[in-house]
């Protein structure tokens, strides 16, 4: 049954940028600090892995928001919110590239972000619970994918020519932010994003759904991996130290397959460590984002005006992280720091700026021209109804 539009939630989400905000600052984190040793470098590694899961979560949040919130568009509003989807990827692909330009340190997420949003879009009409059940397939069957098909790939001697051809299977298969894992947690986002987040029965069920797959996620990699082995290293050309050899070759006439190249076993992929891509790393950290999200829910205004710095940071999510590459490109103190006292700076210099921005300019740089550039594209101006229409040609 279709929603009146007046039932839609409306106006900025404090919660929405927060969780955003602390998604941003946990992946500065991630990036610039000291050797973690002892409490304090269990606290710094907490935010690996999960604040881009996190930040991930909430791009399907901004895609419910750009197109209805609770109370979807339909007609040409929402073939005009499709199209601002469109501009936007395009545009996060070119700052992406942009910054790459500056950058040979950290995994760049924006232009899997710009591939999540247009992937995401056959989605955007479906009901909040098919996106729940479609996550909750994408953690348990994208692990697998991701883990097995590109060792097929290797086995069968299926290789690219590093064209463009490797853009796609970085996105999906192999990158740090692999996109047959992820669109969960975007699909996840959507979902709740479809919620009618004004009902305080909304958070209070989501946050212990989160809590437990958390607890259910850890929980089960405690139990079941091995801590005295890691078993999940990478070598240098990225694969696993089980699953990938060196040295083979294709001639590129027909299939082929070899032996020596082996897959990996199952239990070497029972824990949750970050980045790892298993579906216990996935059902965890998913967990743990939308536990995030329901917290901040339940905390409502009141957590926006004693949280505005983080809050801040996540309205102008974008140029804070530009912003951060560039810190970490133009200043040499960033880059494996001795102490922790240039990532508090950074941290510190990132939210007291993002705060006077907001509060004396508000919509950060980067934002507006996204806003601006993607609501131009997407005009449509109507023809005038008193034109006849103009009849074919005759044949």
């Amino acid at each position: 049954m279709t929603q009146h539009p007046s039932l839609r939630y409306s106006g900025r989400i404090a919660a929405f940028d927060i969780a955003r905000g602390l998604a941003v600052l946990g992946m500065i984190a991630a990036h610039v600090g000291p050797e973690r040793e002892g409490i304090m470098g269990w606290l710094m590694a907490v935010p690996d892995g999960r604040s881009s899961i996190l930040f991930a979560m909430l791009a399907g949040v901004s895609l419910a928001i750009i197109t209805g919130r609770n109370v979807p568009y339909t007609g040409v509003e929402f073939l005009q919110a499709k199209i601002r989807i469109f501009t936007r990827a395009a545009l996060l692909l070119v700052i992406s590239g942009v910054l790459a330009l500056m950058n040979d340190i950290v995994a760049l997420i924006l232009a899997y972000y710009a591939v999540w949003f247009i992937l995401a879009i056959p989605f955007l009409r479906w009901r909040p619970s098919r996106l729940f059940i479609a996550a909750g397939l994408s953690w348990v069957i994208g692990p697998l994918i991701a883990i097995y098909l590109p060792v097929f790939f290797q086995k069968a001697g299926m290789d690219t020519m590093g064209d463009a051809s490797d853009f796609i299977l970085d996105t999906m298969l192999t990158g740090t932010y692999v996109g047959v894992i992820y669109m969960g947690f975007v699909l996840a986002g959507l979902g709740i994003g479809r919620l009618d987040i004004t009902r305080r029965s909304v958070p209070m069920t989501l946050t212990p759904i989160g809590l437990s797959l958390a607890i259910v996620g850890y929980g089960m990699a405690f139990l079941l991996s091995d801590s005295t082995e890691e078993s999940w290293k990478y070598i240098d050309d990225g694969g696993y130290t089980g699953a990938w050899t060196d040295g083979w070759q294709t001639d590129g006439m027909g299939p082929d397959w070899y032996p020596d190249v082996t897959f990996p076993q199952v239990t070497d992929y029972l824990h949750a460590e970050p980045h790892s891509g298993t579906i216990l790393e996935a059902i965890g950290s998913g967990g743990t984002a939308i536990a995030i999200i329901g917290i901040l829910l339940l905390g409502g205004p009141f957590l926006g005006k004693l949280l505005y710095p983080i809050g801040a940071v996540g309205a102008m999510s974008l140029t804070a992280y530009s912003t951060h590459i560039v810190a970490v490109w133009a200043i040499p103190a960033l880059v494996f720091p001795e102490s922790m006292a240039p990532l508090l700076w950074h941290l510190l210099a990132t939210m007291i700026v993002c705060s006077l921005w907001k509060f004396f300019i508000g919509r950060g740089p980067l934002e507006w021209l996204l806003y601006r550039v993607s609501q131009k594209s997407a005009r449509i101006i109507p023809e005038p109804s008193g034109n006849p229409q103009l009849s074919p040609p005759r044949l």
